[in-house]
C-alpha cells in the first residue's frame, strides 16, 4: 500500500490549553480510519490541524509524501514550522471535509454548491465544472435534485450535498466531523450509506462519529483519543470488541445500545 498521510508527533495548544498531545498516525491510501473519544478529546481538532484549518503547534504532516510547511531553527535551537498560505490552499484542495453543519449556500442551488468549488479554487472551465457537479451530485444520489435550493432539500440530502462539493474538488483525502450528528435519526442512515460506498471504492478517508455500529463495519483502523492522545488504535475486532484500555472499556459501555459480535467489553 501507498502511504497517503503521515503525521509525526502533532501537538496543538490554544493557549495554555493542550487539546493534541503528540499524535502518531500513518494513513494508507484506500484506508478507512475510524476516530472516536468522548467530547473533547481531540477528534476534530485533528482533522482540523490534517487539511490546516487549524495550525499545528509543532510536529509535521505529510500528504503523499511530501511534508507540509518549511522547517527552520530559531536563535533559541527550536525548530519552527513555516507555513505559507499559498501551500495550504493547495492541501486544502487536496483534502476535502465534511462537517457536522452543511453550510450550503443558501442562495444557489445544489448544482450551483457543488460547481463552487472547481469554479473559484481550481479556475476550472466551466464546461467541467458543470460536468463535475452532476457527476458527483448523481454519485450522492441526488441527480433529481441538482436544481434545488438548500431550503427545499432535507438534512439528509444537504449533507449529501455538502458530501458531493468535497468530492468535486477531487481530493485525495476526505476528512468527516461528525456528519450525522446534526441531523435527524431517519436520516442518518442515507448518509452513512453515501459514506460507505466510498469506502467501497477506495476513497481514503478520516471520519470521526459515534455511530459505532457503522464504525465496526466499515472501518479498516480504529483510533480512540483520549486526553488529546491515541490511546488505543487497531482493527475494529481489536478496538471496538476487545478493547485492552479501562478507558475504552468504559467510552463503550456509554453507547450499550450498539451492537457487534462477542462483545468483551464487561
Amino acid at each position: 500500500m501507498t502511504e497517503l498521510l503521515k503525521i509525526e508527533n502533532l501537538n496543538k495548544s490554544f493557549g495554555a490549553l493542550e487539546v493534541l498531545k503528540g499524535i502518531d498516525l500513518t494513513v494508507e491510501k484506500g484506508e478507512t480510519v475510524v476516530i472516536l473519544g468522548s467530547s473533547g478529546s481531540g477528534k476534530s481538532t485533528l482533522l482540523r490541524c490534517v487539511n490546516f484549518m487549524e495550525i499545528p503547534t509543532s510536529g509535521r504532516i505529510a500528504i503523499a509524501g511530501k511534508p507540509v510547511g518549511t522547517e527552520r531553527s530559531r536563535a533559541s535551537g527550536r525548530i519552527q514550522v513555516d507555513y505559507r498560505e499559498s501551500e495550504l490552499i493547495g492541501i486544502r484542495a487536496t483534502v476535502g471535509m465534511v462537517f457536522q453543519h452543511f453550510n450550503l449556500f443558501p442562495h444557489m442551488t445544489a448544482f450551483g454548491n457543488v460547481m463552487e468549488g472547481p469554479r473559484t479554487v481550481l479556475k476550472l472551465p466551466r464546461g467541467e465544472c458543470e460536468a463535475r457537479a452532476e457527476t458527483y451530485l448523481s454519485k450522492v444520489g441526488l441527480a433529481d435534485k441538482m436544481h434545488s435550493y438548500p431550503a427545499h432539500l432535507s438534512g439528509g440530502q444537504q449533507q449529501r450535498v455538502a458530501i458531493a462539493r468535497a468530492l468535486a474538488m477531487e481530493p485525495q483525502l476526505m476528512l468527516f466531523d461528525e456528519a450525522t450528528s446534526a441531523l435527524d435519526p431517519e436520516l442518518v442512515g442515507e448518509v452513512l450509506q453515501t459514506i460507505r460506498s466510498l469506502a467501497d471504492e477506495g476513497m481514503t478517508m478520516l471520519i470521526v462519529t459515534h455511530e459505532l455500529g457503522f464504525a465496526y463495519s466499515v472501518a479498516s483502523k480504529v483510533l480512540f483519543l483520549s486526553d488529546g492522545v491515541i490511546l488505543e488504535q487497531g482493527a475494529p475486532d481489536d478496538v471496538l470488541v476487545r478493547p485492552k484500555q479501562q478507558r475504552t472499556r468504559d467510552f463503550l459501555r456509554g453507547h450499550a445500545t450498539y451492537k457487534l459480535p462477542d462483545l468483551a467489553i464487561t
